[in-house]
């Protein structure tokens, strides 16, 4: 038998390995805590850091300004619209207010709100979405003063590091007080006071129960809240915070019921905003930049904003429309207007006018949903086209008479020639004979063409499938929308989003974001040939016989039942799409006003003015400057090797404009300094010592070696064509590529097949 005392002495290994391994775990565990410890502590410290000694040393950003695209300003936009004023002058009804909607338990937490944390977490996991968040307000406070709006686990850590560091720094009152004064309010306000200002235009002391919960509301959403931008959605948020207020106890529920009563009399945005040039367009891109994410923080950090606007064409465009309207104002009854342009190969806004009253704050070009009349029937024609129909096809254009009996639509001038052309009753808007088209394709086909070219995808203003909508029947479009769909057929069947910025870069120079136009082919190029075709016989045959000064121009006139709307929107390809609308907000009919009496002559004028303009900024790819000299862009050592060394490869030529600025040309792929190789390019203008400084790489020529040459070649250089190529599959682009672009090719090294990815079989 074996002793006990053997067996221990055979076991006694296993024990010793076992405490061994306990006591290395140990240390480890102990060296990663210490490691974590000492990170956090010094992240802490990083933090507290970022917190002056006194909050009154805060300096306020320096002003965004906002450019033409031939460098004039536009507008500048910044926090100087603020007063501050003491809490004690704050009206008790809106700081319970603030308090109630935005941190309940604000005068109980030391920073940060552990139940209200807790609560957004369970919400947003029910919901399986991030729709709750638990910022109280002296983290908004620290966000806004110190911090991005970045959403990062660093960012929230360090926000909520300062908000605790702050609570201990500043009563309660006192951080409330900061808030109130520095947190932004919509329609250009910052802080309280400037907000009573702007909206009520009184002081901030001055206000009642009902409008402090107006604004109290506001920082949540402060532009699509804001009562100059939506009232409705203002007055709901306003109800929100009365409620909230009854529920915790700082009102009662009949001066809440009282409150709610209450007609709110907001008075017109005028403050700040009537110093722009182009009002309604510097409000357009403050817009799209809020849209692309930029925070309300970042649009006031001394941002430089280039536009695609042209200041003389804006002009251009203020003149003719605000002189049109009022030369048809008593005898047509018509009160308002609006008129934008846009050039179709990039979708640049060249030019906006909101509104006739330059101090309106409603932008007709961008807010407004008006029928569209007969200036929708090209998207019928389209379908029509694309379902294999001619221009000179015949069509029935009979009186027309829906199966309910219900709706018996008519021919604007009461007369119904029968069969006609579709090139003809699309010069002579023939509403039977649209409708006819549009039921023979299918009224879905036709809106599948508008919305390929940006018309009707809002929410609220989907086209629906019923056959009224082939004559502009639907609830309602914008113009700018319409403008940018006339585009396409400005451009060869490509449609480009309409865009109003160019670049945003800080105060120094430094690329912040830049804007490249993307289209899309969504007609093909003999379709849209065609289709082109049609609408220049309105002008020379048809209905838009008064824009035929203009040489070469297209278009369509629009008019409602009634003569409650009048459109014109023409182009002359390649160069220059114009809309222009008029009307009564009301919707008063206006006395005989169509299309081609009051609209397409505001055109005309714009054209006359505008398109030398246009021909001057792209002539020969350059804005030609007399007096100055031209220089070739100077190569820097820290840019690639400059190709314009071999020949062919020549440079396009940089143009001095003026001490402080300098235009360039640049290829439309690479963005960079074109060369005559570029098949696509077009001109910016830049601050002196801001442009780029480095050539296309991208289509260089490449030589073919001299030991590879015919003896009886006449050129030293190999052949390059350029073709469509589909930007997905890089076979030859065909009927069905929805992302087209135009490449560069040695001759033997085209692709030979035509794209299978998006067969139209």
């Amino acid at each position: 038998m074996i002793s006990s005392s053997a067996r221990r002495a055979g076991n006694s290994g296993k024990p010793s390995r076992l405490r061994s391994f306990v006591r290395g775990l140990q240390v480890c565990i102990l060296l990663g805590v210490s490691a974590s410890c000492g990170i956090a502590i010094a992240f802490f410290i990083s933090s507290s850091k970022m917190i002056p000694a006194d909050m009154a040393t805060y300096e306020a950003p320096e002003a965004t300004i906002i450019y033409s695209s031939d460098l004039k300003i536009l507008g500048r936009i910044y926090q100087e619209n603020r007063t501050n004023v003491p809490l004690k002058d704050i009206p008790k009804n809106l700081r319970n207010a603030t308090v109630a909607i935005e941190d309940s338990r604000f005068y109980t937490h030391s920073g940060i709100d552990l139940h209200g944390i807790a609560r957004a977490i369970w919400k947003n996991l029910l919901r399986q979405r991030l729709s709750e968040g638990a910022s109280t307000i002296t983290q908004q406070l620290a966000r806004n003063v110190y911090l991005t709006r970045d959403k990062s686990i660093q960012r929230k850590a360090q926000e909520v590091i300062i908000a605790i560091l702050m609570e201990r720094k500043f009563t309660k009152d006192k951080i409330l007080e900061l808030y109130m004064n520095q947190i932004y309010y919509g329609s250009g306000s910052f802080g309280v006071q400037a907000a009573a200002r702007v909206y009520f235009g009184k002081d901030v002391n001055e206000l009642d129960l009902s409008e402090s919960a107006m604004i109290a509301g506001l920082p949540q959403k402060p532009s699509g809240n804001s009562p100059h931008e939506n009232k409705e959605a203002a007055i709901d948020r306003r109800d929100v915070v009365l409620n909230r207020m009854a529920e915790l106890g700082y009102i009662t529920p009949q001066q809440r019921d009282e409150a709610k009563a209450e007609k709110l009399d907001i008075i017109p945005r005028a403050t700040g905003r009537n110093v722009f040039t182009a009002p309604h367009f510097v409000d357009y891109v403050i817009k799209q930049l809020r849209e692309r994410g930029y925070s309300d923080a970042a649009l006031y950090k001394g941002l430089r904003v280039y536009t695609t606007l042209n200041y003389d064409m804006q002009k251009a465009a203020e003149k003719a429309l605000r002189e049109g309207v009022r030369r048809h104002e008593r005898q047509h009854r018509v009160t308002e207007g609006c008129f934008v342009a846009i050039e179709p190969d990039n979708g640049y806004v060249r030019a906006m006018v909101g509104s006739v009253d330059p101090k309106s704050d409603w932008n007709r070009c961008t807010q407004t949903h008006r029928q569209p009349g007969s200036s929708f029937k090209p998207f019928v024609y389209t379908a029509a086209l694309m379902a294999g129909m001619k221009p000179g096809d015949t069509i029935l254009n009979s009186p027309y008479h829906s199966r309910d009996g219900k709706w018996n639509p008519q021919n604007y001038d009461g007369h119904y020639p029968s069969p006609v052309t579709m090139r003809r009753a699309l010069a002579q808007s023939m509403n039977m004979a649209a409708i006819r088209v549009a039921e023979k394709v299918g009224i879905n086909n036709v809106i599948k063409y508008a919305n390929l070219m940006g018309v009707g995808l809002e929410p609220d203003y989907q086209l629906e499938p019923y056959l009224p909508v082939a004559i502009g029947g639907c609830r309602g479009l914008r113009p700018i929308d319409m403008a940018s769909a006339y585009c396409t057929f400005a451009n060869d069947g490509v449609y480009v989003p309409s865009t109003s910025i160019i670049r945003v870069t800080k105060s120094n120079g430094d690329l912040i974001e830049d804007y490249m136009p993307e289209g899309r082919k969504v007609i093909p190029e003999q379709i849209n040939k065609l289709m082109d075709d049609m609408l220049r016989g309105v002008v020379t045959s048809g209905t838009g016989r008064s824009a035929g000064s203009i040489s070469g121009a297209r278009g369509k006139t629009g008019t409602t039942n009634n003569d409650v709307d009048a459109w014109w929107i023409g182009y002359v390809p390649h160069k220059l799409v114009a809309a222009c609308w008029v009307g009564n907000d009301n919707n008063t009919p206006m006395r005989d006003a169509y299309g081609s009496v009051v609209c397409a002559p505001v055109w005309v004028e714009f054209m006359k003015k505008s398109l030398p303009i246009f021909e001057k900024i792209h002539k020969d790819d350059e804005v030609p400057a007399p007096k100055k000299t031209v220089k070739k862009p100077a190569k820097h050592d820290n840019t690639p090797s400059d190709p314009t060394k071999n020949g062919p490869d020549q440079p396009v030529k940089t143009v001095d404009t003026d001490s402080d600025s300098v235009l360039v040309t640049l290829c439309d792929q690479s963005r960079r300094l074109a060369t005559q190789n570029c098949p696509s390019t077009h001109v910016e203008k830049y601050i002196r010592g801001q442009e780029p400084k480095s050539y296309c790489d991208v289509h260089t020529v490449r030589r073919t070696p001299d030991s590879d040459r015919s003896e009886n070649s006449g050129s030293s250089d190999t052949t390059y064509v350029t073709v469509n190529v589909c930007a997905d599959s890089g076979m030859l682009a065909g009927t069905g590529c929805p992302n087209t672009i135009r490449k560069r090719f040695p001759v033997d090294s085209v692709p030979s097949q035509e794209c299978t990815q998006h067969s139209t079989r």
